[in-house]
C-alpha cells in the first residue's frame, strides 16, 4: 500500500518563520488543508521539524492574513465563512466603506487618480490567476482606504475583510475561472469603480462602491454556500455545540422558606 502524499513542501531545519508561514499558506490555498479544518501547532512542528514558537508566529501571521481563525477555546482553524457570516461581513463593509470611499473622493490627486486606474487595468488582465488577483485586488482597495486619511476606519475596513478576502480566495482555487473568464467580478467591473470614484462627488462615489459591493454579494454567499455543502468540515450547529458543554451548577443556596 502506497504511504499517502506529503500536504507540505519539505523544510528544512534552518528554515524561517516566513518559509513555514508560506508552506502553510500554500497548502490551503491548494485545498491540502481545507477549509474549517484544524491546525496543531506540536504535529506542525514535528512535520516541519521546527521549533513550536516559529508555527505559531506562522499561525499569527495567517491569522493576521484572515487564512486561520484562531480562538482560544477551539484552537486555529483554516478560514470557513458561512452565509450569514457573509452577510455580517458585507453589510458591515457597505456602511464603512462608502463612508471612507467618500472620505477618498475629497483627497483624490491626479497623480492618484492614474494610480488606482493603473491598478485597476493591473486586476483586471489577472483572470486566471486566483492569488495575484486577490493580492491587486486588496491592494486597490488599500489604496482607496488609505486615501480617505481616516486611520480608524481603515483599520476596521482591514480587520472586517481579512476574513472574506481569504475566503475569496480559497473559493476561487476550489472553483478556477474557465480561460478567459475574469476571476472575480465582471470584467471591467473595478475600472468602472475606478473612474467613477475618480470622476464623481462625494456621494455618487460612496454609491459607486455601494453598487460594486451589493452586485457581488448574492454571488459570493451562494458560492460559500456550494461550498460549505461538498466541505467535509461544516460548520456545527451552535445549538449542539452548546450541549457539548456541561452547565454549570448554580453555587447559589436557596432562600429557605
Amino acid at each position: 500500500m502506497n504511504a499517502a502524499a506529503p500536504r507540505f513542501e519539505t523544510i528544512r531545519k534552518e528554515s524561517t518563520r516566513d518559509k513555514v508561514y508560506r508552506a502553510i499558506r500554500e497548502a490551503i490555498l491548494a485545498g491540502k488543508l481545507p477549509a474549517g479544518e484544524r491546525i496543531s501547532e506540536i504535529p506542525l512542528a514535528g512535520e516541519f521539524q521546527v521549533s513550536r514558537s516559529i508555527v505559531r508566529e506562522a499561525l499569527l501571521q495567517l491569522a493576521h492574513d484572515g487564512l486561520v481563525e484562531q480562538n482560544s477555546y477551539k484552537g486555529t482553524h483554516v478560514i470557513l465563512l458561512t452565509p450569514e457570516q457573509v452577510d455580517e461581513i458585507l453589510g458591515a463593509r457597505l456602511l464603512i466603506e462608502a463612508e471612507v470611499v467618500r472620505q477618498a473622493n475629497r483627497n483624490l490627486t491626479p497623480a492618484l487618480k492614474k494610480e488606482l486606474l493603473q491598478l485597476a487595468r493591473e486586476l483586471e488582465s489577472l483572470t486566471a490567476d486566483p492569488e495575484q488577483f486577490a493580492a491587486k485586488d486588496l491592494q486597490l482597495h488599500h489604496r482607496i482606504w488609505d486615501a480617505s486619511g481616516n486611520q480608524t476606519l481603515t483599520r476596521i475596513l482591514h480587520q472586517l475583510t481579512a476574513p472574506l478576502f481569504a475566503m475569496g480566495t480559497i473559493l476561487r482555487y476550489a472553483h478556477p475561472a474557465r480561460p478567459g473568464k475574469p476571476a472575480g467580478p465582471a470584467f471591467g467591473e473595478h475600472l468602472r469603480l475606478v473612474q467613477q470614484i475618480s470622476n464623481g462627488n462625494e456621494e455618487q462615489a460612496a454609491e459607486a462602491i455601494r453598487r460594486h459591493i451589493a452586485g457581488t454579494w448574492t454571488a459570493t454567499r451562494e458560492r460559500v454556500r456550494e461550498y460549505i455543502s461538498k466541505s467535509p468540515h461544516r460548520p456545527a450547529d451552535p445549538a449542539r455545540l452548546a450541549g457539548e458543554f456541561p452547565k454549570r451548577k448554580s453555587t447559589r443556596k436557596k432562600a429557605r422558606p
